[in-house]
C-alpha cells in the first residue's frame, strides 16, 4: 500500500488520490540531503561540496548505516567510467573534512576495514511534494507516516481540520480583494517605476574591437612580488602597456584605433610602467635596481625627449595627481604623497597590506588602491583622502574576500586595477574569483537616487565574454573603456639537445611546477591556470587529484621516498603556507605549526626535514630574510648561520650544500655543510634545480639573451644548457620557474594562451 502523506497549512487544493511529486530528505545530526536538488545544508546553510562528493553521501544516507562496500560506492557514483579508490577516498576526506564530528566526537563516516564504509549517525527519511516549502510559517510542512488504517483515519482528520479553517477564511479574502488588488497593481507600479530607473542608470558598454594582433604577454613583474598582473594607460590616440617576458619586460604602445605595436624606449632595463602623465607628455617608469626591493622613479617624455629621475624616491607603484603637481606612491604597507619632483615627501597613511595601483579621483580628492593581502593572497580596493584620512575598504561587503552574492567553493574574490571616468561620475575595477576576471563598475559618488535607493550603488558587471578582461582604463574623453583579454593557457615542453629546440613533453599538458619522484616512475604538477596539484606516471595513467579549489598550489617537491608531496598553498582566504599530502590522497596538512609563509621549501635528504625561507618581498627589511631548517616530526626551527639577506633555498640531493638567492635577486650564493660558510657561487636568478647526482646547479639567465644555465660546483665551470630567447612562459611565475626531466633535459611551460588589448565603447545613461 501507498504511503499516506499528511499536510499541514493546506492551501485548499484538492488532494485527492493521485501520485504526487516528491523528493527526498535524509537529517542526520544537523543536516539535511536533499536527494533531488543535491543540495546539503547545516542549520538551512548550503555546505558547499563537489557534485561527486555529494553522490557518494547520497548512497550512504540512503542504506541508513549498513556497510556499503568501496566497489560499491564506486559503481554508483561514478557507473560508466573506470576509478582508481583514491577518487573514492578523496571524497571520503572531503566529506569528513565538511561534516566534522559528531557531538561524540566520531567521524560521520566510519571506515571498516576490508568492508567499507557506513553512516555513523541515525539517518531520518521524509518524503516531501515537489511544490512544497519546508518552513512552517511560509508553506506546507510534511510528515511521512506509517501506512496503516490509524494513519489513515489522522490523516484524513487534520485535512478536515484545515479545510475548516480555509473556508473561514475565504470569506474575509472575498470582500477584502478589491482593495488588495489595486494597493498590489499600486505597488507592483511603483517597483517596476525603480527598477527600470535603476536598470536604465547603469553603464554597459559595446562594440569589442580587437587593437593589438602580435600575441605578447602584455604584464610587468609586479604579479611576482604580490602586485596586479598588468595596467594599461592610453590617452585618445594611444594606449601603453608593459610587454615582452619577465626577464625581458619592454614598454609598448598602440594606436587607439588599433595597428602595430612599437616599443618606448627607456634609458635601462626591466621597466615597470606606472602612470600616464595629465598633460599627456610622459610616462612614470620604474627601474628595477634590487628585484627584492622598491623601484626607482623616472619620468619618461613620449614621443621622445630625456628622461629624468625624480628625487631620491623609490617605490612599488606612483601616480601622478590630476594637475601633475603631486605624485602619490606607494612602498610596502605605506602610502606617501609628493611635489611631482619627488620633493617635500610625507607619509600619508598606514595600509593594512601591500599598496598597488593608486589612483586619483579626477576632483583631486580622494585616492583609491589595490591593497594585497600577504596572508590570504587576496587584493581589494580601499579608499583615502588626499590628506590620508578615513582610509576604508571600497567594498566592504567584498572587502572580507568573498562577493555577498558568491560562495567559497571557487575560491576567494581578488578586486583591483581601479580607473575611473575622466568626469568622475563612474569607478570600474577588475574582479577575479574561480580564475576568471571581469570588469565592474559603480557609481563615482552616490548621488540623489543613490541616497533614496541604495542599491544604484551596488556594482554592476560591465564584461561578461569568453575571455577573461583585466586592466580597465579609459580613453581621455570617456568614450572608450580599453581593456586586456585574456585566456590562460599552457603547453609543457622539454628541450631537445640534439635538434637545440624545445619540443612538447608529456602531451603538451597544461602544467607547471612539474617536479618527478626519485625514482623518475611517477610525477607531480601543478594543472594551469587552475592551480590545482595532480600526480600521475610519467604516461599519464593512474592520475589523481591532490588539491581542490579554493586552494591553489605552488612547488610540490616529491619526498625522499615517494610517500608525500611537499608544497605552497595560497588562495583558502585563512593565509599562505607550506603543506605536507600523501601521494595517495587526503588532507593537506601544515609542515609547519607556526604562521606560515614558508618560501620555496625543499626536502632533506632522508625526509625528516624541510627547509626554507623568509618572503623578502612582503617583508619591511628584506635584509633581514633568512634561510631555516623545519624538523617535521619535532617542529623544532633552526635559522642556517650566517643566511640573512638570503632567500629561495635549494637543497642538493647529497645534503651537502644549499643553494640560495641573495637579496638583490641576482647573485646565488652556496652553503657548504662541512665548513659551514657561505660563499658568491654565480651571478643568476630564478627558482634554482640541482641535478640528480647532485654535480651541477641549474639557473635562470635573465636578460635579452636569457637561457637556462648550469654551473659544476666542484670546478665552478658555467655553460649554457638551453637558450630561452623568444620563448613567451606561462604560469604563475613565468620567467622564474623551470623543471628538469629524469635525464636531465629543461623543462618550460610555453604560453599558448591568448593576451590582447581590445577598445569597447563606453555608454552613460
Amino acid at each position: 500500500m501507498r504511503p499516506q502523506i499528511a499536510f499541514r497549512n493546506f492551501s485548499g487544493f484538492s488532494q485527492g488520490d493521485g501520485t504526487l511529486i516528491q523528493r527526498e530528505i535524509y537529517d542526520f545530526g544537523p543536516y539535511s540531503l536533499d536527494s533531488t536538488q543535491m543540495l546539503l545544508r547545516r542549520a538551512g546553510k548550503v555546505v558547499q561540496l563537489q557534485p561527486r562528493a555529494l553522490e557518494t553521501l547520497l548512497v550512504l544516507v540512503r542504506r541508513r548505516g549498513e556497510v556499503v562496500s568501496k566497489q560499491e560506492l564506486m559503481d554508483s557514483v561514478w557507473p560508466d567510467s573506470f576509478v582508481e579508490e583514491g577518487n573514492l577516498t578523496q571524497n571520503i576526506f572531503l566529506l569528513r573534512r565538511e561534516l566534522g564530528k559528531t557531538p561524540e566526537g566520531e567521524e560521520y563516516i566510519q571506515t571498516l576495514p576490508k568492508r567499507g564504509y557506513r553512516m555513523n549517525m541515525p539517518v531520518s527519511h521524509s518524503k516531501y511534494s515537489a511544490g512544497e516549502q519546508g518552513n512552517a510559517d511560509s508553506g506546507s510542512e510534511i510528515a511521512a507516516i506509517d501506512p496503516s488504517p490509524a494513519s489513515a483515519v489522522n490523516a484524513k482528520a487534520v485535512l478536515a481540520m484545515h479545510s475548516a479553517r480555509w473556508h473561514g477564511r475565504q470569506s474575509w479574502l472575498v470582500a477584502a480583494w478589491p482593495l488588495l488588488a489595486i494597493l498590489a497593481v499600486f505597488a507592483f507600479g511603483i517597483a517596476a517605476i525603480v527598477f527600470w530607473r535603476i536598470a536604465s542608470a547603469q553603464p554597459k558598454v559595446s562594440g569589442y574591437v580587437r587593437i593589438t594582433h602580435d600575441g605578447a604577454m602584455k604584464r610587468g613583474n609586479a604579479d611576482h612580488v604580490g602586485g596586479p598582473d598588468a595596467a594599461l594607460f592610453a590617452d585618445d590616440s594611444r594606449v601603453y602597456f608593459m610587454e615582452g617576458s619577465s626577464d625581458a619586460p619592454w614598454i609598448a604602445e598602440v594606436s587607439a584605433s588599433g595597428g602595430e605595436t612599437g616599443r618606448v624606449a627607456t634609458p635601462f632595463s626591466l621597466p615597470e610602467l606606472m602612470d600616464f602623465s595629465p598633460v599627456r607628455s610622459e610616462l612614470l617608469v620604474g627601474r628595477t635596481v634590487d628585484e627584492a626591493g622598491p623601484l626607482q622613479l623616472w619620468a619618461v617624455p613620449v614621443p621622445a625627449g630625456s628622461a629624468r629621475r625624480l628625487e631620491d624616491i623609490s617605490a612599488w607603484d606612483a601616480s601622478w595627481s590630476p594637475d601633475g603637481r603631486e605624485i602619490v606612491y606607494a612602498r610596502g604597507r605605506e602610502l606617501y604623497r609628493a611635489r611631482s619632483d619627488g620633493s617635500e615627501s610625507k607619509l600619508l597613511s598606514k595600509l593594512p597590506g601591500l599598496g598597488w595601483q593608486p589612483r586619483w579621483s579626477p576632483d583631486g580628492k580622494r585616492l583609491r588602491l589595490t591593497v594585497h593581502d600577504v596572508l590570504t593572497s587576496t587584493t581589494s580596493i580601499w579608499e583615502v583622502s588626499r590628506e590620508g584620512a578615513g582610509l576604508h575598504p571600497l567594498l566592504p561587503g567584498w572587502a572580507a574576500g568573498y562577493r555577498p552574492s558568491a560562495g567559497p567553493a571557487d575560491g576567494p574574490i581578488s578586486l583591483c586595477c581601479g580607473s575611473w571616468t575622466p568626469d568622475g561620475k563612474y569607478f570600474v575595477f577588475q574582479s577575479t574569483h574561480g580564475g576568471r576576471a571581469e570588469i565592474w563598475s559603480i557609481p563615482g559618488k552616490p548621488g540623489l537616487l543613490g541616497r533614496l535607493f541604495p542599491s544604484v550603488m551596488d556594482p554592476v558587471q560591465i564584461t561578461n565574454g569568453q575571455l577573461s578582461s583585466l586592466a580597465p582604463v579609459f580613453s581621455s574623453d570617456g568614450r572608450r573603456l580599453f581593456v586586456i583579454g585574456q585566456q590562460l593557457r599552457g603547453e609543457l615542453q622539454r628541450f631537445d639537445a640534439r635538434t637545440g629546440q624545445f619540443v612538447p613533453y608529456v602531451g603538451g599538458v597544461s602544467a607547471s611546477f612539474v617536479d618527478f619522484s626519485r625514482d623518475g616512475q611517477w610525477v607531480a604538477y601543478v594543472a594551469y591556470p587552475e592551480g590545482t596539484l595532480w600526480r600521475s606516471r610519467l604516461d599519464g595513467r593512474e592520475r589523481l587529484q591532490l588539491t581542490f579549489a579554493p586552494m591553489e598550489a605552488m612547488v610540490p617537491k616529491w619526498s625522499p621516498d615517494g610517500s608525500r608531496i611537499l608544497f605552497y598553498g595560497i588562495g583558502t582566504g585563512t593565509g599562505q603556507r607550506a603543506y605536507v599530502i600523501s601521494v595517495n590522497g587526503g588532507e593537506a596538512k601544515p609542515a609547519s605549526a607556526g604562521s606560515g609563509g614558508e618560501m620555496n621549501t625543499c626536502w632533506s635528504p632522508d625526509g625528516d626535514s624541510v627547509m626554507y625561507s623568509d618572503f623578502p618581498f612582503f617583508s619591511k627589511e628584506p635584509g633581514r630574510a633568512a634561510v631555516h631548517l623545519l624538523n617535521l616530526k619535532t617542529q623544532r626551527v633552526e635559522t642556517l648561520p650566517g643566511s640573512e639577506g638570503f632567500f629561495s633555498p635549494s637543497w642538493s640531493p647529497d645534503g651537502r650544500y644549499v643553494g640560495a638567492m641573495a637579496s638583490d635577486g641576482q647573485r646565488i650564493m652556496l652553503f657548504d655543510f662541512k665548513s659551514r660558510a657561505w660563499a658568491e657561487l654565480v651571478k643568476g636568478s630564478g627558482l634554482m634545480k640541482w641535478s640528480r647526482d647532485g654535480q651541477y646547479l641549474y639557473y635562470l639567465r635573465y636578460g635579452p639573451e636569457s637561457a637556462v644555465m648550469r654551473i659544476r660546483i666542484s670546478a665552478r665551470q658555467v655553460e649554457e644548457v638551453a637558450s630561452l630567447k623568444g620563448i613567451r612562459q606561462a604560469g604563475r611565475l613565468a620567467g622564474l620557474e623551470f623543471g628538469m626531466t629524469p635525464d636531465g633535459a629543461p623543462m618550460v611551460l610555453k604560453d599558448v594562451g591568448t593576451q590582447e588589448i581590445y577598445s569597447l565603447d563606453w555608454h552613460e545613461p
